[in-house]
Order: C-alpha cells, then structure tokens, then sequence
C-alpha cells in the first residue's frame, strides 16, 4: 500500500493514468478479523483504488493496489453464504478481503488489467 500526506492523496490519478470504472464495494481489511468498511473502489489501467466513505478524513480506509503486485486472486463467501468476496494475494503477502457485486465480473476484468501490466 502506498501512503502520502493524507489518505486521500493516494487517490489522485498519476500522469497518464486513466480511470476504467468506478463501484460501490465493501473492504474487509487485510486480517482475518477485519472490520466492514462501505466505499468505492476506482479500477484504473494501472492499479486499484478504494476510498471508505466517513466524514473525518484522517480516519477514512484508503488503499492503493497496482495490479502488478497480485498474485492471485479466488471467491469466497462474505459470512459464510454472501458471494461477493474476492480474497485478493499480493507479492508481499498481504492478502486483501474485497466484496463487490458481479464478482467474476470483476474478477475477470483484474485479470484482463493484470495482462495488460505484464
């Protein structure tokens, strides 16, 4: 994860860089016991970006992903029997808890992104 000055800066598009689509989505953290955060989640050419809705913004959740550092990714059940996770694997090992609608969707459209990175 990439960290700047506040959390939102992470946000902002870098030169080049184009955003693809734009969803509502939940981020369930990158522990096993993580909490629930509601947000958006931003797909750019480059990476992935989420932004949790609250109104202080020094506390909000924000995370940038490039799909260059994902491994792997599989479904999984969001308490037990919601499919909308996607359990994302980085190369450093993090592994990120991400729940969205049309989730092979998604899915599909990471990988095509991943491809596209080489």
């Amino acid at each position: 994860m990439e960290s700047m000055s506040k959390p939102s800066d992470i946000l902002e598009l870098q030169p080049g860089e184009q955003e693809l689509k734009r969803i509502k989505g939940d981020f369930w953290g990158t522990r096993a016991a993580g909490a629930q955060v509601p947000g958006t989640y931003i797909f750019t050419d480059h990476r992935i970006l989420f932004r949790g809705n609250g109104l202080v913004e020094a506390m909000r959740v924000v995370f940038s992903l490039p799909y260059s550092a994902i491994v792997s990714m599989e479904p999984y059940n969001v308490s037990l029997f919601i499919p909308t996770g996607i359990r994302v694997n980085t190369q450093d090992g993090t592994v990120y808890r991400v729940s969205v609608l049309k989730r092979k969707e998604i899915m599909a459209f990471i990988e095509e992104q991943r491809q596209k990175q080489g």
